[in-house]
């Protein structure tokens, strides 16, 4: 779809922004570009919400910093609300779903994480690639190698991380082994992510809009990765950043600068745009 015929289906009402590599930098920070945009986009009626594979833990303080009061859709859509409330939508992966996957990914070279809410992330071991992540994301991450065969209760998502050079063979094997049984992702180069099947961004922004009231041809989204897919298919109006894979971008409406030239600016004239027509 040329960008004039996508503006004309998609007047703005809701804005649902992906976080590592969209909102934010490759060192998890948050451009001054981005947070004036965002602000900017709110003053221009448009709801603006965090789509993110990414805990609450991790989210929240970019909800905070942007004064957002929109809910918000973690763990690549299986949970949406608001922090510090009860769920409004949570389609976590049961003990037994645990278990199955965690037997399988123990067998492969890498991290395994699990998180049994929305404020908590364990790690089975930490590994060079891994042990920078408390620094890097700025919460505690509790390691705990009887995980494998201890755990209990229900968890968001199992991730995987491991080194980017090994990480698509451990990939095509969890995918191979589950098939479609649940829904395995990569969501950046050294990590991929397991949740139930069906469940994805689409799943969660789809849950947000309808609390919020909004329908989806008034729902643009900006991604940058695979796990960012279904939600750019889904919503009326589908941004890829220009960094993102080719498969990512051909299956967008429009393409955006990279997070480098901090993309979301272009943003602004293409609502504008929007805008106008509505009006």
């Amino acid at each position: 779809m040329g960008d004039e015929a996508a503006l004309m289906l998609a007047q703005p009402r809701l804005l649902a922004l992906d976080l590592d590599g969209t909102l934010l930098d490759e060192h998890s920070m948050l451009p001054k570009e981005h947070e004036e945009l965002v602000h900017w986009v709110r003053q221009q009626g448009i709801e603006v919400a965090i789509v993110t594979g990414r805990p609450l833990l991790t989210t929240r303080w970019v909800w905070e910093r942007l004064q957002l009061d929109t809910p918000v859709v973690c763990f690549n859509g299986v949970w949406v609300g608001v922090p510090g409330e009860a769920p409004l939508a949570c389609e976590a992966l049961h003990e037994h779903e645990v278990h199955d996957i965690i037997s399988v990914l123990g067998e492969l070279d890498g991290s395994i994480c699990v998180y049994p809410g929305v404020e908590r992330w364990l790690i089975h071991r930490f590994t060079n690639r891994t042990r920078d992540f408390s620094r890097l994301y700025g919460v505690t991450i509790e390691e705990n190698p009887d995980i494998l065969r201890t755990w209990q209760g229900d968890s968001c998502k199992v991730m995987f991380v491991s080194e980017p050079d090994r990480l698509q063979a451990a990939l095509r094997q969890a995918r191979d082994h589950f098939a479609d049984r649940y829904h395995v992702v990569a969501s950046q180069q050294d990590r991929f992510e397991i949740h139930r099947p069906g469940i994805t961004k689409a799943w969660g922004l789809a849950q947000l809009a309808q609390l919020m009231g909004i329908e989806q041809a008034s729902v643009w989204a900006v991604g940058d990765a695979a796990n960012d897919t279904e939600m750019l298919e889904w919503a009326a109006m589908g941004c890829a950043m220009g960094h993102a894979p080719q498969t990512l971008r051909d299956c967008a409406d429009v393409t955006l600068p990279s997070i480098h030239e901090y993309g979301l600016q272009a943003l602004r004239p293409l609502l504008q745009t929007a805008l106008t027509e509505k009006s």
